[in-house]
């Protein structure tokens, strides 16, 4: 699984990012449209309760920036300067691991649970960017922000030490 594959990269003195692109191309050339589009009626299902006014906002956002990033992963050919911190690099696929072994539903299908971690890991580790797009929004109408090269989350603090969200590993601060 693409979590061995990720793991094994320890074995490297560092880390690179291109390592890591490496091995997400690697599976997402495995998802095809129709897996995105049965993640995409998915995650709308799951969002029937969200409020009216939110709706448009969650479409936008998510399924757009979120799922559409597996098209981005294929074919991402940017050669990406630098690696990343190997100790929090491995402490985070060790959690995606477990947070996927933990999943509650029997029925998930592995397409949408990999789209997730894909997405989850190129935009943190390879993109340093946070896993909520910027702009998405939350209740309360507060939005992720980019301002002085820094990206803030109004929700980080609420979720990091939620055992089924993945912000403990996103790079955006609590603002």
């Amino acid at each position: 699984m693409m979590f061995k594959d990720l793991k094994s990269l320890e074995d490297n003195e560092k880390i690179l990012k291109n390592d890591i692109l490496k091995v997400l191309k690697k599976y997402a050339k495995n998802i095809s449209v129709f897996d995105i589009m049965n993640s995409t009626s998915r995650f709308r299902d799951t969002c029937k309760y969200v409020q009216d006014e939110y709706k448009g906002h969650f479409d936008d956002i998510y399924v757009k920036n979120f799922y559409m990033r597996i098209k981005d992963i294929k074919m991402d050919e940017n050669r990406y300067d630098g690696h990343v911190n190997k100790k929090l690099f491995l402490k985070a696929i060790d959690y995606f691991q477990k947070q996927d072994e933990k999943r509650e539903y029997a029925d998930d299908s592995s397409s949408y649970r990999l789209i997730y971690y894909l997405i989850c890991i190129y935009t943190t580790f390879v993109l340093d960017e946070p896993i909520h797009h910027e702009g998405s929004v939350f209740p309360g109408h507060e939005k992720v922000k980019y301002e002085n090269s820094v990206y803030y989350c109004p929700v980080k603090a609420n979720n990091s030490n939620n055992p089924k969200a993945v912000c403990r590993y996103c790079i955006a601060k609590q603002g």
